[in-house]
């Protein structure tokens, strides 16, 4: 689907695998230049072959290497990423996932490491978009939060206390920037297809004895649709936020979780 971002200058974060390079690579196909960013030049190397062997546009994709946990880091990573794209239309922010774990054997060590690595590289990463952003005359922030924050399950302490916090740095952005023309979203994903999810249903399936497909079954069925989503379907929905089809949603978030979360007003 063509969304019209053909020449936006994007930057997408933890971008080597998963829906990360599934971003980037919608973008690209869209004929965006996109910088991607990972701590690992090695798997960004094999993310930015992935995308160029499998495009279908007239993107490029660039890539910067550098660990956003680190507050000087995210400064040169995005200095760098900024001056190669020549300005800055559209970020989206991602970020690996959180250790599953209960509130009694949650550790403060754990939290604090979360907290880096989820908020505050979150924060210094929009803070040092935002002044590109103001002068792209409409930039788009698009952050990818999961869906289960807003829902809080069982044994996920630090994605439980963390990871609300992007939601609400996010509705300060777009209430404060909007004047710009600067919009910020969230979108939420649940059981979409990726390394991380398989991982989750082998270890699942570890936990209790049986085979994989009954673990994924036990996760599937919690879904309306009934089916694991297609990174492609999650990719296309933050490409339409990023476009001007979207210029006038700010401030929200949407979940594609294929029906799995359960409250009737987001």
């Amino acid at each position: 689907m063509d969304y019209n971002i053909a020449g936006q200058r994007v930057i997408v974060t933890a971008a080597s695998k998963g829906l990360g390079r599934a971003v980037a690579q919608e973008f690209v196909d869209q004929g965006a230049t996109v910088v991607i960013n990972s701590r690992s030049e090695e798997n960004l190397e094999a993310a930015r072959e992935h995308i160029e062997a499998n495009v279908d546009g007239d993107g490029s994709v660039l890539i910067v290497p550098g660990d956003l946990s680190d507050p000087e880091v995210v400064i040169e990573v995005f200095d760098a990423a900024i001056d190669k794209l020549g300005g800055l239309d559209t970020l989206v922010t991602n970020h690996g996932g959180t250790t599953r774990r209960s509130f009694e054997k949650m550790t403060t060590e754990l939290l604090d490491e979360t907290y880096e690595s989820v908020i505050k590289s979150t924060f210094l990463m929009v803070k040092k978009a935002l002044p590109a952003l103001k002068e792209s005359d409409g930039g788009s922030i698009t952050h990818i939060v999961s869906t289960s924050a807003r829902e809080p399950p069982r044994n996920h302490i630090p994605s439980n206390i963390l990871r609300l916090g992007i939601y609400g740095l996010s509705k300060s952005v777009s209430n404060e920037y909007g004047e710009y023309g600067v919009r910020s979203n969230c979108v939420g994903p649940r059981m979409v297809m990726t390394d991380r999810i398989a991982s989750i249903f082998e270890d699942d399936a570890k936990r209790q004895g049986i085979s994989v497909e009954e673990a994924k079954s036990q996760h599937v069925d919690s879904l309306p649709l009934s089916r694991v989503g297609d990174p492609q379907e999650f990719a296309e929905a933050v490409a339409f936020l990023s476009s001007d089809a979207a210029s006038f949603i700010t401030g929200t978030s949407l979940a594609i979780d294929g029906g799995w979360t359960n409250g009737a007003i987001l």
